[in-house]
């Protein structure tokens, strides 16, 4: 299994067992409201971490142009994303 696919699976589990995720969250969380928290699950675990898409893809791509063009990140020809 690859990394990603494994990051993959990871994802699917956690969507398909949210009381799990929220009740390991609560053992590990600073932040104990529990609306604050499954915010929180659901800003990571989400369609876009599964697959990013063309728009999550051009949303990156963006991202980093703009941090190039700032400044902020030095000019690379290398790939964004693995093959």
């Amino acid at each position: 299994m690859t990394v990603e696919e494994a990051i993959r699976a990871s994802l699917r589990y956690a969507r398909a067992h949210p009381a799990e995720v929220l009740a390991y969250v609560k053992e590990h969380s600073q932040e104990m409201d529990e609306a604050v928290m499954k915010s929180h699950i659901d800003l990571y675990v989400n369609d876009f971490s599964v697959d990013l898409g063309e728009e999550g893809t051009a949303a990156v791509q963006r991202l980093f142009a703009e941090a190039e063009h700032r400044g902020i990140f030095p000019p690379s020809k290398r790939p964004l994303f693995a093959g």
